[in-house]
């Protein structure tokens, strides 16, 4: 059987898509007003976008190992409709789901502007908040669970994996290496119940909020709207501030001690106030940031089963980079 990404770049699979698209189309009483665009194909998605007599629609095709998405969509824009991108269908079996145009995303505005991540900060929050009561709902639809508890566990059984593989294998650990990995991981483990006994409970990680993934409202008042939930997990919500740390580092070109990047901090901190005082929410940034490159890990695990070997070759180290970050104290 061909790999996923190989064939989506066929005509086969091109008229796969075609045939469900009518039916879609058919349902909402849709005309299409032109032939479908391919979009870039990835190891973990590509996209088709279909224009009809009521704008563009978007297919998103999802990678096997994170299909779930499909469904974890679904169920959390039921549950947030003015927060998320509700799919007009999916084919969860598939990995298939198209969804309508919200428009321009925030990508649009200048990246200087570090006024708008306080702003994406405090809506993603409130998302966070939203789903809080909703975790067995989103684990019922396939969400993965990353509970700070049960972390400690985890972290063993992944060195242990990675240790175990073959020599030759591009994801192998060398025994050295998985060794001097677990011996620096006491400080690790111990932030997994710090973060376990504090107060703010367990809520969506985006795991992969840059402004590209939130559409521009249409209004100063109307809550943004996020989307791309592939990377999502339920885990500590603060971990969430990763992919924003970075992209605001690296657009602003500074570091996460920069006080304008401390503010929208500062901002997404403060719709949590009812679980702690501002110091207290500040010391539980660190230990979700450091926790959360288990998350990273996990995504590109689930998307290189069963990827190509030069697939496999070429990322490998994407998945492996997590694991040797954990150790590394943040600066904030």
């Amino acid at each position: 059987m061909a790999h996923w990404n190989d064939y989506w770049g066929t005509e086969d699979w091109l008229e796969e898509i075609e045939g469900w698209v009518s039916m879609v189309l058919d349902a909402y009483d849709l005309r299409r007003t032109g032939p479908l665009e391919r979009g870039p194909i990835h190891l973990w998605s590509t996209q088709v976008l279909v224009p009809t007599d009521h704008g563009t629609l978007y297919v998103k095709a999802i990678n096997p190992g994170q299909q779930a998405e499909v469904a974890v969509t679904r169920a959390a824009a039921g549950l947030a409709p003015d927060q998320l991108v509700m799919p007009l269908a999916v084919e969860p079996m598939r990995g298939w789901m198209i969804s309508p145009d919200y428009g321009e995303t925030m990508a649009r505005i200048p990246s200087t502007d570090h006024q708008l991540w306080e702003r994406i900060l405090r809506n993603v929050a409130r998302l966070q908040k939203t789903l809080l009561p909703h975790g067995d709902t989103l684990f019922d639809a396939g969400l993965t669970q990353f509970d700070p508890r049960h972390m400690p566990g985890y972290i063993d059984d992944q060195v242990m994996f990675h240790a175990s593989l073959p020599t030759g294998h591009p994801l192998h650990l060398p025994a050295r290496d998985a060794e001097e990995l677990d011996d620096q991981l006491g400080p690790v483990r111990d932030m997994c119940g710090f973060l376990a006994d504090a107060a703010v409970p367990l809520s969506l990680d985006h795991n992969d909020l840059h402004r590209n993934n939130v559409f521009l409202p249409a209004s100063s008042e109307e809550p943004l709207r996020f989307i791309d939930l592939g990377d999502a997990y339920w885990a500590h919500p603060f971990s969430t501030l990763a992919v924003p740390l970075a992209t605001m580092s690296k657009e602003l070109k500074t570091t996460p001690s920069d006080p304008r990047i401390r503010r929208a901090v500062a901002a997404y901190l403060q719709e949590w106030e009812e679980y702690g005082t501002p110091a207290e929410l500040e010391r539980l940034v660190e230990p979700a940031l450091r926790l959360g490159k288990l998350q990273s890990h996990g995504t590109w695990l689930a998307m290189l089963a069963g990827a190509s070997e030069a697939d496999m070759e070429h990322y490998a180290v994407q998945a492996l980079r997590p694991l040797a970050e954990l150790v590394t104290p943040l600066t904030l």
